[in-house]
């Protein structure tokens, strides 16, 4: 009873955080408070370098504090990162969001995974994986339908609305209980330097899932609308279409249902192998239904697949370091991510048709590492 209770307190608590109803203006948002895109841009490579630096601190710490208090804590300065944002004005009030959001993304980072793993190991995790990413999903789905239909250019209400969701979230995290079977706080935890060795002896594993995820995400954040264009589709329907392709995430609720049936080394295959193909169809094919079906279809075979790869760094983590170890091999996803990012944005800049070649090269070299890594993980 306690672990379903638990269960679904953090599912809410994600939800909720997934309702940033100011989320489809906020470029302009910071843009009226006086910021440049200079400065937005900088504030986000402030944000960057904190949360590497906080990674393994924060992991280390959950471990030896709880997951359950650490989760509790960042989500609370989550909540105080949006209150700053509502009534921000200026560089100086951003730089402070940035800070506090650095702090509590980072603390959350691995601690979250570890938390949840703990509250079902076995197939019962990558069920919980994958409803853990569809919550969230469903979360951003309801804030873009909601700021369309009530809050429009009013960016400070959707704020403050934002803001009080965040803070019902922690208010939630509050009740959550340890998960039977948690290790004591007080237990001798894994040194450091294992985690890290871990994470650099099983890197092509982490680099392949890395590639595989950042290039999925670069495509429907930041080609998805050249695409469409290339494609001859009309403006007024890529609202829609953010919608169809957000909901297609929801596709992770029945990870579990396809490694069950294929296993880890087909599902993998399927997965990373569809998205090159995704990619390389997209590149070649600017027509309407291929791109809305292709980026739908990158969204979903990502959803499928990082279940997959959160169990299996869950199921290796030892019980005593689970957060610190996750926390160890985020860091080796996030450098992969900060080197392929610039590549594919400099791919871009000859057009979206070559940064989509170069999509299709990373996911085929992510499934060759990550199949690499699954070998010396077994």
């Amino acid at each position: 009873m306690d672990t379903r209770r638990n269960t679904a307190l953090f599912f809410a608590a994600y939800f909720l955080e997934g309702l940033c109803f100011y989320a489809p203006v906020a470029t302009l948002y910071r843009q009226a408070a006086g910021l440049t895109l200079a400065q937005i841009g900088a504030l986000e490579s402030v944000s960057v370098v904190l949360m590497l630096l906080l990674e393994l601190p924060w992991g280390r710490a959950a471990d030896r504090l709880g997951h359950r208090r650490v989760i509790a804590l960042c989500t609370a300065l989550f909540a105080l990162s949006k209150l700053v944002f509502w009534r921000a004005d200026g560089f100086g009030d951003f730089l402070l969001e940035r800070i506090i959001l650095a702090v509590a993304l980072s603390g959350l980072s691995g601690c979250d995974a570890a938390y949840l793993y703990a509250c079902g190991p076995g197939e019962e995790s990558r069920r919980r994986f994958g409803l853990w990413g569809a919550v969230q999903t469903a979360g951003l789905v309801t804030a873009g339908v909601c700021s369309s239909l009530f809050f429009g250019a009013a960016y400070r209400s959707a704020a403050g609305w934002t803001a009080a969701a965040y803070a019902l979230a922690a208010l939630l995290t509050l009740f959550l209980t340890d998960p039977p079977g948690t290790p004591p706080p007080a237990e001798e935890r894994l040194p450091l330097r294992s985690a890290v060795r871990w994470s650099l002896a099983h890197a092509p594993l982490l680099a392949g899932a890395a590639l595989f995820a950042e290039t999925v995400q670069f495509v429907a954040v930041f080609l998805s609308q050249l695409q469409y264009r290339r494609a001859g589709i009309p403006l007024r329907w890529f609202g829609l279409l953010y919608v169809l392709t957000a909901l297609a995430a929801l596709a992770g609720a029945r990870s579990h249902r396809l490694t069950s049936w294929l296993g880890d080394r087909r599902s993998a295959g399927v997965l990373l192998g569809g998205g090159a193909a995704l990619c390389l169809l997209l590149a070649l094919l600017p027509l309407p239904l291929p791109s809305v079906l292709g980026i739908m279809g990158l969204r979903a075979a990502l959803a499928l697949f990082e279940p997959v790869s959160l169990d299996l760094q869950s199921r290796a983590a030892p019980p005593g370091g689970a957060a610190a170890q996750l926390s160890c091999n985020a860091m080796v996803m996030e450098l992969t991510a900060a080197v392929l990012d610039p590549a594919l944005g400099a791919a871009a800049d000859w057009g979206a048709g070559w940064a989509l070649l170069a999509g299709a090269a990373a996911c085929g070299g992510g499934l060759f590492l990550f199949l690499y890594g699954l070998r010396r993980l077994a």
